[in-house]
């Protein structure tokens, strides 16, 4: 037995470097993103406080830094033939888009109800680091949210990393790369709804061979967000009860369609010959994954719930969503970390300015 050992593991040591590479690109995106936003933030401490500043310094550090360190990271690491092109015809786009839109928005509803239990447990509400964008100029929003989101996620995950794990079959391709995907977004109100979204996505890659539709898929997804939907909600209560029926609407029959669908899902078995839970073992199993897990994880963790001195500002923001879902995703945020840094300048900030204002506040009679 002891005899065979050194040959399963030389066997074995190819692609747990293959996974290793693979996760050490994804940590070298996260990493130099955070690096520099914590640069600038030192260097221009008021940098957060205006919503223009903030959102080139989130675009330049996750799409402008952060995606060329990806591809430097892959740089000499072959990926192979791409599928053949089969693209799927209008109305079968508008089934996928409807499916895409039914899976966030349930998920969506799930990581509420997941959140509100983790923040009654805590004592501390979780907070959504989505509701930061509502700080951004629309124009902004959908420059990010309609253009350099899909783009570059497209080409990063449904490309680069997808292209890569498809040798080891597409089942495991597909689960892959939509968690990397879901990590990737570093928090936990996103984690759930991009993993489903990454999940399609990427099927939808595999079957037709056509990278642009699942960035047209992933444009339209985030329009219903950053466009869409604040159109609705100045048509006052009008516009409410539209955005419940898009909801509810897209839900039914975006699942009904998956149902109805998934006899006819074909997924190639791949051309490495290893079980699937050797696969997920040397994909976990690998200092390159294990760096950019614990990367991704560790805001989620650690600087999603609200701090009991920040105002309140976060428990007024969820109160004010607790009815609604998060909606699809809608671009880059400052990392966790740098935002929790800046929420301790905004409440250091009030802080002082609250003792101001009592230190000049009239004395009431207690009699009254």
């Amino acid at each position: 037995m002891d005899r065979h050992q050194p040959d399963r593991a030389q066997l074995l040591r190819p692609h747990c470097q293959w996974f290793s590479r693979l996760g050490w690109a994804l940590f070298a995106q996260m990493a130099t993103m955070l690096v520099l936003q914590l640069a600038v933030t030192a260097a221009v401490p008021g940098v957060l406080s205006h919503p223009v500043s903030r959102w080139c310094l989130s675009v330049g550090s996750a799409y402008g830094v952060g995606v060329p360190a990806f591809c430097l990271a892959l740089r000499g690491l072959p990926a192979p033939r791409s599928p053949v092109r089969r693209p799927m015809g209008p109305l079968r786009l508008c089934k996928a888009l409807i499916t895409t839109l039914g899976l966030v928005y349930l998920s969506d509803l799930l990581t509420l109800l997941l959140t509100q239990l983790i923040g009654s447990l805590r004592g501390q509400a979780v907070t959504n680091p989505v509701d930061s964008l509502a700080g951004y100029p629309m124009v902004l929003n959908l420059l990010l949210g309609c253009v350099i989101a899909p783009l570059s996620e497209e080409y990063l995950f449904r490309r680069l990393l997808l292209e890569r794990l498809r040798p080891y079959g597409d089942k495991f391709a597909i689960l892959a790369s939509a968690l990397c995907f879901g990590l990737f977004h570093g928090n936990l109100n996103q984690l759930f709804y991009a993993f489903a979204v990454g999940a399609l996505f990427a099927y939808v890659v595999l079957r037709t061979g056509c990278l642009w539709q699942s960035i047209l898929l992933h444009a339209l997804v985030n329009f219903t967000s950053v466009g869409l939907v604040p159109l609705l909600e100045r048509l006052g209560q009008t516009g409410e009860q539209l955005t419940s029926l898009l909801v509810v609407g897209s839900i039914v029959v975006g699942l009904t369609f998956l149902v109805t669908s998934w006899r006819h899902i074909r997924l190639e078995p791949g051309s490495v010959s290893l079980s699937q839970g050797w696969k997920w073992r040397l994909f976990f199993e690998n200092p390159g994954v294990i760096f950019f897990c614990l990367l991704a994880l560790w805001p989620a963790t650690s600087c999603n719930a609200a701090q009991p001195h920040s105002l309140g500002l976060e428990g007024r923001q969820i109160e004010h969503h607790a009815g609604e879902s998060a909606g699809p995703h809608r671009g880059p945020l400052p990392h966790p970390a740098v935002q929790q840094h800046m929420k301790e300048q905004v409440a250091r900030k009030a802080r002082q300015q609250g003792g101001q204002a009592r230190g000049h506040r009239p004395v009431e009679d207690p009699e009254l």
